[in-house]
């Protein structure tokens, strides 16, 4: 009974906009983690086929320079690295590629989703049917 109680207490427009937001967060961290794993598999592509696509001693093969590394002070298979790499998707390696997609991921998908909070929706009638 309290439950229904406070739900009917929470503003159910302010509640999706925190849970768009929050998705958006979220999204972004799978952005990084698919350049990630494309350039995984480039790497295996180039080891199966001996060809020459990759920089010799190089950790990633597509997303550039190493922009840090905080392996040594928040490593991602450690509390609380863990939980940032589960919610966020955060690396404690991060390359400019990944920084460049993450970006370009809050500029376009996040502004339009911003830009649509803004714009208020035009009721439309009711029509009955008979």
């Amino acid at each position: 009974m309290l439950l229904f109680k406070w739900i009917i207490r929470i503003n159910v427009s302010q509640f999706f906009q925190l849970m768009g937001i929050l998705l958006l967060i979220i999204v972004s961290g799978l952005v990084i983690s698919a350049l990630r794993h494309l350039d995984a598999a480039v790497m295996a592509y180039k080891q199966i086929n001996a060809i020459k696509i990759c920089q010799q001693g190089s950790n990633a093969c597509i997303l550039g320079l190493q922009i840090w590394d905080f392996s040594e002070i928040l490593p991602d298979k450690q509390f609380p690295g863990i939980l940032l790499k589960t919610l966020f998707a955060y690396k404690q390696k991060f390359y400019l590629a990944q920084a460049l997609g993450y970006i370009l991921f809050w500029l376009l998908i996040s502004g339009l989703y911003f830009r649509s909070l803004n714009q208020p929706t035009p009721l439309k009638p009711v029509t009955e049917i008979n």
